[in-house]
């Protein structure tokens, strides 16, 4: 009996084992229930495509086991503030109008001035521009020989001009075709020049023409700065104002800058990335220049100081009292006095200065100091008078035949007693 119980307890364990499976004989091993109490779980792998679940602060791990660096995150610098533009009033139907023409920089000077004098209704800008014109390219846009029917046709009482940043290339004439700067070329451009100015002078109304800013490359900067010899003497020739805008876009040396002081006195972004063209708030710095030469000729609105207050190098800040307080810009004490370079053009080299030679005993002594190194004589008794002499000795011992040397008094032998 005993026999048949356990052969019957055989045939139940192996029926078990028959029902399980070979998968799951093949998962818990030979030994079946007993490997599943006494070993740990393994994990399985999850099936093709299936993403694991991953906390999301694991770090990654390399192949060698080694944990892999967190990336440093990059600081994000803080957007610049948009520039506030305002909505342009209508004007008035006698309102004075100011014709804007030249290339696409004379489009930027027309937004600038229309923002100028939104607010004004006795004050309409007229914007004709021409992008891609010049005085090169007469093939493309002629000025000269378009002005006259559009200053018929608008009727201007007064003209803003601002053009040659689309002239840095070859002149083709009928005689052949000049390099930039050659001796041709700059007798054929000037004639152009000439051309157009005269048309101007025959409609007999004031000129405003703007001079061209620096450019961010160095070759492109002396070609803006030779036109603007070209521009200034020629528009002066006939009677027009010359608005020399070039410390306005320029550092202490003259040299472009893409990032400067706005109307409001506050670090701005002034030129675009192609160092050419320019955001909103330079071109509403460049519509300054020409906005303070008409409102002090024309009367109109506020007046505006002649000293340009939108130096690179001064800032704005406010006081402890809430106060505005204009601080910089470093100014030179060899400089020339204000007005001395009026003949001169901004990014030009300055004159060697030779009104009083380094030689002259009657210069100043503020001359004496910053030019030749020579300090001023200290005064007896003042902070900077290091000589051991106290004040007053030399009257003091005048007629006691007392002697100072190096500062220290010597007092005569004394004599005998007489017999």
């Amino acid at each position: 009996m005993f026999r048949l119980s356990r052969a019957l307890a055989v045939l139940v364990c192996l029926g078990l084992l028959a029902a399980a499976g070979p998968a799951a004989a093949q998962a818990r091993g030979p030994f079946g229930f007993l490997n599943r109490l006494f070993t740990p779980e393994r994990e399985v792998a999850p099936p093709p495509g299936e993403i694991p679940n991953v906390p999301r602060n694991a770090r990654p791990q390399r192949p060698n086991g080694q944990v892999a660096p967190q990336r440093k995150k990059q600081a994000v610098m803080p957007a610049e503030p948009s520039y506030p533009v305002v909505d342009v009033a209508p004007k008035a139907l006698d309102a004075k109008k100011i014709l804007v023409i030249g290339d696409f920089m004379a489009g930027g000077l027309a937004w600038g001035l229309d923002q100028a004098f939104a607010d004004d209704p006795s004050i309409q800008i007229l914007d004709r521009s021409e992008g891609s014109s010049g005085f090169v390219r007469d093939d493309y846009y002629d000025w000269a020989a378009t002005l006259p029917e559009l200053l018929d046709e608008t009727k201007p009482d007064r003209i803003v001009v601002l053009i040659g940043s689309n002239d840095r290339q070859a002149i083709r004439a009928a005689d052949g075709k000049f390099a930039p700067r050659t001796e041709e070329w700059q007798k054929a451009y000037q004639e152009r020049v000439g051309r157009f100015l005269l048309a101007l002078q025959t409609y007999g109304k004031p000129v405003y023409w703007v001079g061209v800013p620096p450019l961010k490359s160095g070759d492109g900067s002396a070609d803006m700065a030779y036109l603007n010899t070209v521009f200034k003497s020629r528009a002066e020739a006939v009677g027009a104002h010359f608005v020399d805008i070039w410390d306005g876009f320029a550092d202490e040396e003259g040299k472009f800058i893409a990032r400067g002081p706005d109307m409001d006195g506050q670090a701005r972004q002034l030129r675009s990335g192609d160092g050419i063209n320019f955001t909103k708030s330079g071109r509403r710095k460049l519509a300054f220049y020409v906005e303070r030469d008409i409102r002090r000729d024309t009367g109109v609105g506020p007046a505006i100081g002649t000293a340009a207050p939108l130096n690179p190098n001064e800032t704005t800040e406010i006081g402890p009292d809430g106060k505005e307080r204009k601080v910089g810009p470093v100014v030179s004490l060899t400089d020339p006095a204000p007005g001395a370079s009026a003949g001169t053009l901004a990014g030009a080299p300055r004159p060697v200065d030779t009104a009083t030679p380094p030689s002259d005993p009657n210069a100043s002594a503020a001359y004496k100091l910053t030019v030749d190194g020579v300090p001023p004589p200290a005064k007896p008794g003042r902070a900077d008078d290091f000589s051991w002499k106290p004040p007053g000795m030399d009257a003091a011992n005048s007629g006691s035949g007392a002697s100072v040397v190096d500062g220290i008094v010597l007092l005569p032998a004394a004599t005998p007693p007489a017999p």
